[in-house]
């Protein structure tokens, strides 16, 4: 610690007279990487060069390269870079090595290389600009190659892209690349179906954008747009097929109207039969779930949720318990959220497939002297817990899944909660509950559930899910500790609970930030009347979204108003949330329903 204090200081005779007497130190690598990183711009090769050589097991040091390489670059030092540079999918360090191929005088190689990388459909670093530059000198820069960028920028909304590489199209093609913009930014446009008359493959795929985003707006318009212009154009059928899929999907989710017949023979593409017989759970339309769930492809079949809504479309359509549920009590058998409501729905206890490690002492200690292991329990010793993460997870990479399970039980035995849960998952440790869902703060949750009259196991499940139990988290959206409440939240919360205004010290006090998080909880479930799923989804994503979601779904069946749930992030949130309340039900001794009594159907409103 002082060693690096003395480095923040830019004391360096002190720090060198530190030094000398840690190179026993297992992070003695590490104080050799922060003196060099605070001065890599003026470093020698030799110096960081040798570094490189001397530690190449360290987390850090491709870190190290690459930045380096990128001083190198600025410094259009070319030769030290290409004798140090190594394959990357860094788009910065890949045009410097271009620029430093280029240099030594692999000029043709270097800019059909240049190609491929103008190509692709968002802007790249300025390190490539030079090469850009000679690159559109030459007879590669063409018409063509301009198009294929502008219509993949186009098909990824990246419209200032798109709007710039304008500039470079000749009239012909800025007239047509004008209707295809314009035609993503304001879809109604289609329907001027004079604009759109020539029956070449680019202007088909410009009436096939523009009718997939009138799709997502005004499906009935688009459909009937979509049969004037196959009677005036002929379509690819790689083009017609992508229509079929997208004007389908978006009548049967916007106007319940499913495919006839005979246009069900044109639909094959597996992601389109999925949205449609996702469509018909949301409407309840169990012939047509029974339809499109027979024509899915084996292995789609055999998702846990197409099996689950295959069994129970069979079910309500035929409004008798009388039907076969050989795929319902096997998938009843399995550990997530459609195996247990298939149990539930069977009146079978949902079962938890628990495995034990059964690591010993022995076994922790010696996944303990792995070098990077030793490394990263220094690191979080030390509070350098960005790099501590990164030893231990270069390390994962290096172990079995045996050791991988050890490293696991390891970081559980250090406190190293969140370690724990990511180790187990990432060694696909399914099994090993005690490990992917451990009852840390126990204490803390049950004080929170006296005060609230929560279930202590869902408010486990919240902050499992929201943190992976991690009490000092900060999310990108600036959401806090285990349970990620928002600092604005927090506020909110306070006041309605008379806690005093919390600071961003007390949100990373799992004592205060679980207090919050279950009293913000609590008011939720008391707002959706104690259905618990309605007060998970705004806890993700606000009541006044869930207030929408709700709206003229009186009486609906839960599983279903889930699927209903626009957001793919709030959906598979529920979802977890439910079936971590489950495990954490068993692993408690307090068994709890995937769906409570009061909880199968949306209550009247």
């Amino acid at each position: 610690m002082k060693a690096r204090e003395y480095l923040r200081k830019n004391a360096d005779a002190d720090y060198r007279r530190i030094a000398k007497g840690l190179q026993a130190y297992p992070l003695y690598p590490y104080l050799q990487y922060y003196d060099l990183r605070r001065r890599l711009n003026r470093a020698s090769t030799a110096e960081v060069s040798g570094f490189l050589r001397n530690y190449p097991d360290l987390a850090v040091t491709s870190l190290t390269r690459k930045r380096w390489l990128r001083e190198l670059g600025k410094q259009a030092r070319w030769q030290t870079f290409l004798t140090h540079f190594e394959p990357t999918s860094d788009a910065q360090l890949n045009c410097y090595q271009l620029q430093a191929r280029s240099a030594a005088g692999e000029t043709k190689a270097v800019l059909d290389e240049v190609t491929r990388i103008w190509v692709q459909p968002r802007s790249q670093p300025a390190a490539c600009d030079p090469l850009f530059s000679a690159w559109r000198k030459t007879s590669r820069f063409t018409q063509d190659v301009v198009w294929q960028r502008f219509s993949a920028a186009i098909d990824g909304n990246a419209r200032s892209l798109a709007r710039y590489l304008m500039r470079y199209f000749n009239d012909t093609n800025k007239a047509l690349a004008d209707r295809y913009y314009n035609v993503h930014v304001n879809p109604a446009q289609i329907g001027r179906t004079a604009n759109f008359a020539d029956n070449t493959l680019r202007m088909q795929n410009i009436i096939a954008h523009g009718l997939s985003r009138l799709a997502s707006r005004d499906a009935a318009e688009a459909a009937e747009l979509w049969q004037r212009y196959q009677r005036s154009h002929s379509f690819d059928p790689n083009v017609r097929q992508r229509v079929d899929g997208v004007v389908a999907v978006a009548s049967a989710r916007e106007n319940q109207v499913f495919p006839t017949e005979s246009m069900r023979s044109r639909i094959t593409l597996s992601n389109v039969m999925e949205d449609l017989a996702l469509a018909a759970v949301r409407a309840q339309n169990w012939p047509e779930v029974i339809f499109w769930t027979d024509q899915l492809p084996a292995d789609i079949k055999q998702k846990s949720q197409w099996i689950y809504w295959a069994g129970q479309a069979r079910k309500r359509a035929s409004g008798t318990a009388l039907v076969d549920n050989s795929a319902l009590v096997a998938l009843a058998g399995e550990r997530h959220y459609y195996g247990f409501l298939a149990a539930q729905e069977l009146g079978l206890p949902g079962q938890m497939n628990a495995q034990n490690a059964n690591v010993t002492n022995v076994d922790l200690a010696q996944i303990r002297r792995h070098p990077s292991i030793t490394r990263s329990i220094e690191l979080f010793a030390v509070g350098d817990n960005l790099n501590a993460r990164r030893e231990w997870y270069k390390a994962l990479t290096t172990l079995n899944f045996d050791q991988q399970v050890v490293a696991a039980e390891l970081a559980a035995s250090l406190g190293l909660i969140h370690l724990a849960i990511s180790t187990a998952n990432i060694a696909e440790a399914t099994n090993h509950l005690h490990l992917r869902f451990p009852l840390a703060y126990e204490a803390q949750f049950r004080q929170a559930g006296l005060r609230t009259g929560l279930p202590v196991p869902l408010l486990i499940s919240i902050a499992r899910q929201e943190s992976a139990m991690q009490a000092d988290v900060r999310s990108s959206a600036d959401a806090r500790g285990l349970m990620q409440l928002l600092p604005s939240t927090a506020r909110i919360v306070a006041r309605r609970a008379g806690m005093a205004q919390p600071t961003a010290a007390d949100l990373a006090d799992p004592n205060i930030n679980i207090r919050l998080g279950s009293f913000h909880l609590a008011w939720l479930v008391e707002r959706y009347q104690g259905q618990t799923p309605l007060a998970i989804a705004a806890y993700n994503a606000g009541e006044h979204r869930v207030d929408r979601w709700i709206k003229d779904a009186n009486d609906m069946p839960m599983d279903v108003w889930i699927e209903r749930i626009p957001f793919r992030e709030t959906r598979n949130y529920v979802k977890n949330v439910l079936a971590f309340r489950h495990v954490y039900g068993s692993k408690m001794n307090t068994p709890t329903p995937t769906l409570g009594v009061s909880e199968q159907r949306l209550a009247a409103r």
